[in-house]
């Protein structure tokens, strides 16, 4: 299906702009990248063979795709891990990555009117996510500016961001088909079981949760100066 294939180059692409941005700041790309090789291997492997489209398990079995990215990357960045990433990764050039919810947005609007996902996963419904995609240039122009930035602001809007995704991770949750599911309006939320929709779990909300947090330790540790 046209979409899920530009749902799959959307996502790579994503993926091949953190890396090229990384290595302009001398970040080492090699090991990201191998890792991200093999997580993609992975998720294809499990939506493929059916393991996460399979909703009758509690805890569904997708949030297992979404629970160990996040576990690996909370604990990455609050780790002296990420501080290469912190300290030589413009905070700005991170603060302006957060556009590309405006996209993933569009694509979860364009599976709503594919009737593939329920209507609250939506701008039109209960996710406000976009907003962040929309105000990041605006954050990292005018918080940002060298020798002028606002971390506090900043720091503030990555709070916000966080809730924001959080909001929509539950809503997705709460209109899956399982013991947990509060929206039964139809459908229940069970493409991103399936391939390539399987990475918007565990790519992309990965992606916007890591860059909320390298921000926030580059926002604390401004602060901190």
């Amino acid at each position: 299906m046209f979409r899920d294939v530009l749902f799959s180059v959307f996502v790579l692409a994503c993926i091949w702009t953190v890396l090229k941005g990384f290595s302009k700041y001398q970040i080492p790309v090699k090991n990201i990248a191998v890792a991200m090789v093999i997580w993609i291997a992975l998720l294809l492997g499990v939506s493929v063979s059916g393991f996460t489209s399979d909703f009758s398990s509690f805890p569904p079995r997708i949030m297992l795709v979404l629970i160990v990215p996040l576990i690996l990357l909370i604990w990455l960045v609050s780790s002296r891990h990420s501080n290469e990433i912190v300290t030589k990764v413009p905070a700005s050039w991170v603060v302006k990555m957060q556009g590309f919810r405006v996209v993933v947005e569009l694509f979860i609007w364009w599976a709503y009117l594919d009737q593939d996902l329920p209507v609250q996963m939506t701008f039109e419904g209960r996710n406000f996510d976009i907003l962040v995609g929309l105000t990041a240039p605006l954050v990292a122009m005018l918080w940002l500016k060298p020798g002028k930035e606002k971390p506090g602001w900043v720091l503030a809007w990555n709070i916000l961001g966080l809730i924001l995704l959080f909001n929509i991770v539950v809503i997705a949750v709460l209109s899956m088909p399982t013991p947990m599911q509060y929206f039964f309006n139809e459908p229940a939320n069970t493409l991103v079981g399936r391939f390539p929709w399987v990475m918007l779990p565990g790519i992309l909300v990965a992606l916007g949760l890591a860059l909320h947090l390298i921000s926030i330790k580059q926002m604390i540790l401004m602060l901190k100066k």
